[in-house]
C-alpha cells in the first residue's frame, strides 16, 4: 500500500491537477470534473487493493510459523473483479505437511474462495441493486469500471440466505390496540417447456405481505400522507403458519400482552388472512373498504341506478343482513344478463361470508384505522415483481419477495452476504490455523508507518502545484 500511494502521489497527483487545471480554466460542468477524477481514483483503489494482498502474500512466504506446516509449491496470478474494477495479482500455492489439502493461504485469510471470480463487496452491490432495478442495471451499476452479467446477478439472488432483519433491543412496549394489515400478488411466472396449449394458463406466484403497526403516526404524517407507526414487515412466498406465527413471535418479543386489548387484523377476507385469528391472541377481523368497495360495485354497476347502489352501501352501513339479503333479492330481479347474475350472487356470497369484518365496523369504527394493504403490496412487492411485463422463476419471485421484505425492515445486505459466507467457511471447516493468521494481524509489513505517509497533493499547509496552478488560473479568471 506505502508503494502505491507512493505511486499515485508522483504521477496520480500530476493527472489530477491536470483535470482541475482543465475544469476550472475551461469551465466545464462539475460532472467532468467527478467522471474525470474517478478513474485516477478507481486505479488508486486497485492498486492499493492488489498490494495489500501480495504483501500479505510475501509475508507468509517468509513467515517463520508458516514454513513449520506449509510448504510453497508455486506462485500463480489470479483476477478478480472487485467494486473498482478487475485486479490481478500473485499469491502462493501452499502444501500442508501432514495431511490436508493445497491452499492459497493468502485468499483463505481474506475470504476468496477457490472459484471466486467477484469479490464480496461486487456480490453486495449487485444484490443491493438487484433488489430495486432490473439484473441488467445491477450488473452494470455492481462495479464501477467494469459490469457482471445479468445471469451472475439473477445466480448470486438466488444462492444468497435470506433471514429475519434484526429487532433493536429494547424492552417490551405497552399499546393498547395494535394493526395488522394483509394482502398478497400476483407474480408471473416463466412457462419454460410448457407445451403451446397449455401457454394461455399462466402461472404465477402469489408472495403473501403482512405488516404490524401501531397506527397513524401523528409526528410524521401530512395532511396529504399518512406514515403508519414502528411498522415491521413479514411475508413472501411461504407456508401460512409458518408466517403467522414469524407475526405472533414479533409480537410477543416487542409487546406487553397484558397491555393489548385489541389486534386488528384488516384484509380482503382470504382463507390465509382469517388463519392470523387462530395464532394471534386477541385478534378481529376487518374487511378492508378497498375490497368491498369493489364487490359493491361489481354487483350494482350494470343498473345505473343510483337508489340501488346507496341502498346496498346503507345495508352495509347499518349493519343489517336481512336487508343486505333483500336489497340483492331486488338487485337480482333487475338484472337480466346471466353473467352478470352470477357477478350479483358472488359480490351477495362476498359480503355475506365477510359479514364480521363489516360488522365490526359499526361498534368500533372509531380505533379502525384504514387498510392500506393494496398500496402496501404495490410498494414492497408490485415495483419490482408485477408492475411491469417479465416472468420470474418461482425460485426468484420468492428470493426477491423475502429481500424486499428484509431491505424494507431495515436490513443491510452485507450483513446476509458476510454471514453466508462465514457460515459456509465454518460448514466446510476450512481454516487457516489460527497462529498464522495471529503472526500476520500482528506483523509490522510495510503498514506500521503508513500513516505517516505524506500525499502531498493533500497536505495541510503545504503549498503544492495543485494549488499553485489553481491560484494562478483565479488570478488570471480576475
Amino acid at each position: 500500500m506505502h508503494n502505491s500511494i507512493q505511486h499515485f502521489n508522483e504521477f496520480g497527483v500530476k493527472k489530477i491537477e491536470e483535470i482541475v487545471r482543465n475544469f476550472v480554466s475551461e469551465k466545464k460542468d462539475l460532472a467532468d470534473l467527478v467522471l474525470g477524477l474517478r478513474e485516477s481514483l478507481f486505479e488508486l483503489g486497485r492498486n492499493i487493493v492488489t498490494e495489500v494482498l501480495e504483501d500479505m502474500d510475501e509475508y507468509l512466504r517468509n513467515c517463520a510459523v508458516r514454513k513449520k506446516d506449509w510448504e510453497i509449491v508455486r506462485k500463480d496470478e489470479n483476477g478478480l473483479l472487485t467494486s473498482f474494477g478487475t485486479i490481478r495479482y500473485n499469491r502462493t500455492y501452499f502444501k500442508p505437511k501432514g495431511e490436508g489439502s493445497r491452499r492459497y493461504l493468502v485468499d483463505e485469510i481474506v475470504g476468496i474462495e477457490p472459484h471466486d471470480r467477484v469479490s464480496a463487496d461486487v456480490v453486495i452491490n449487485a444484490i443491493d441493486e438487484a433488489i430495486d432495478n432490473s439484473y441488467r442495471k445491477a450488473g452494470e451499476q455492481a462495479s464501477y469500471v467494469d459490469k457482471l452479467s445479468k445471469q451472475a446477478v439473477m445466480n448470486k439472488v438466488h444462492q444468497i440466505e435470506v433471514c429475519e432483519a434484526p429487532l433493536k433491543e429494547q424492552e417490551k412496549k405497552e399499546v393498547r390496540i395494535l394493526y395488522i394489515e394483509a394482502d398478497e400478488d400476483h407474480v408471473a411466472l416463466q412457462q419454460k417447456g410448457k407445451k403451446e396449449e397449455n401457454k394461455k394458463k399462466q402461472s404465477i406466484s402469489m408472495p403473501k405481505l403482512v405488516y404490524v403497526h401501531e397506527g397513524i403516526d401523528g409526528e410524521k404524517s401530512t395532511p396529504k400522507r399518512k406514515v403508519l407507526k414502528n411498522v415491521r414487515y413479514f411475508g413472501g412466498d411461504q407456508n401460512t403458519e409458518e408466517l403467522w406465527l414469524q407475526v405472533a413471535q414479533y409480537i410477543d418479543k416487542q409487546y406487553k400482552e397484558e397491555t393489548i386489548e385489541t389486534i386488528y387484523i384488516s384484509g380482503d377476507g382470504a382463507s390465509w388472512i382469517r388463519k392470523g385469528l387462530e395464532w394471534i391472541n386477541k385478534s378481529k377481523f376487518v374487511l378492508d373498504n378497498y375490497h368491498l368497495n369493489k364487490y359493491v360495485t361489481a354487483a350494482t354497476a350494470h343498473l345505473n341506478d343510483e337508489a340501488m347502489y346507496h341502498a346496498v352501501r346503507d345495508a352495509l352501513d347499518w349493519p343489517d343482513k336481512e336487508m343486505l339479503k333483500r336489497v340483492f333479492k331486488r338487485i337480482l330481479e333487475l338484472t337480466d344478463s346471466e353473467s352478470k347474475k352470477e357477478a350479483v350472487r358472488n359480490a351477495r356470497r362476498y359480503m355475506l361470508n365477510n359479514w364480521d369484518g363489516i360488522e365490526i365496523k359499526a361498534e368500533k369504527g372509531h380505533e379502525i384505522i384504514g387498510c392500506s394493504a393494496e398500496g402496501h403490496v404495490s410498494h414492497v412487492f408490485s415495483d419490482r415483481l408485477s408492475s411491469r411485463p417479465k416472468g420470474w422463476s418461482k425460485l426468484g419471485a420468492a428470493q426477491m419477495s423475502k429481500l424486499r421484505i428484509y431491505k424494507k425492515n431495515g436490513g443491510k445486505v452485507y450483513d446476509l452476504v458476510m454471514a453466508q459466507k462465514v457460515k459456509e467457511q465454518n460448514e466446510k471447516k476450512v481454516q487457516v490455523q489460527e497462529r498464522i493468521i495471529k503472526s500476520l494481524r500482528n506483523s509490522s509489513i510495510k503498514y506500521e508507518n503508513i500513516l505517516n505517509t505524506r500525499i502531498t497533493a493533500i497536505d495541510k499547509g503545504h503549498k503544492t502545484g495543485l494549488y499553485k496552478e489553481l491560484r494562478n488560473i483565479i488570478g488570471r479568471c480576475g
